[in-house]
């Protein structure tokens, strides 16, 4: 599908909630962020999944804190 598609971006969150879930936090953020990019330039920065995105971005740093 591409690293653009909706799909991989969708997946690549699943992988990022799963890095967190397992404590793995750093990588959780690197994926999250990348995914946040990804999702801004494909989707739009208003988009709910880049929304969706990006608050989880945001509650993974926090859990970090």
């Amino acid at each position: 599908l591409g690293p653009n598609h909706p799909d991989t971006l969708t997946s690549r969150n699943n992988l990022a909630r799963a890095y967190q879930d397992a404590d793995r936090l750093e990588q959780a953020i690197d994926l999250f962020e990348q995914n946040l990019t990804d999702s801004e330039h494909v989707l739009g920065p208003n988009h709910p999944w880049t929304t969706l995105f990006r608050d989880n971005l945001a509650r993974v740093k926090e859990a970090r804190n």
